[in-house]
């Protein structure tokens, strides 16, 4: 995955059968959606319980947990995936480690973010 300009390693999923922009987030413990993302997955983001916590950057936030029924990338599926929803402003999903340790190798080199199965 090419470094983007800002320099963050962003990637493209499909949750529950919708195209997702994620940034990878070695520091986000969790995959989180956007209330935008969530509500394209299928969610309603006004009727979630944000009854969880996240300490961020910008300060505490609240978070729903939600299960997402599918989760793709290429031909890597997997199914019934925790993850949670942002209850304040999020401007892009975050691809955490819940996620990123489905796999054997993550390595940063040359400006690429490699990720081996």
């Amino acid at each position: 995955i090419p470094r983007s300009a800002d320099g963050h390693y962003r990637l493209t999923l499909e949750v529950n059968g919708v195209a997702i922009g994620f940034i990878v987030d070695t520091g986000a413990s969790e995959i989180v959606l956007s209330k935008e993302d969530a509500e394209r997955a299928g969610f309603d983001a006004d009727d979630l319980a944000y009854f969880g916590r996240a300490y961020t950057a910008n300060g505490e936030v609240r978070t729903a947990p939600i299960t997402l029924q599918e989760i793709r990338l290429g031909d890597m599926v997997e199914t019934g995936i925790a993850a949670s929803v942002n209850g304040g402003q999020l401007d892009q999903s975050l691809l955490g480690m819940s996620y990123l340790q489905r796999f054997s190798e993550i390595t940063i080199a040359g400006g690429k973010l490699i990720l081996v199965r």
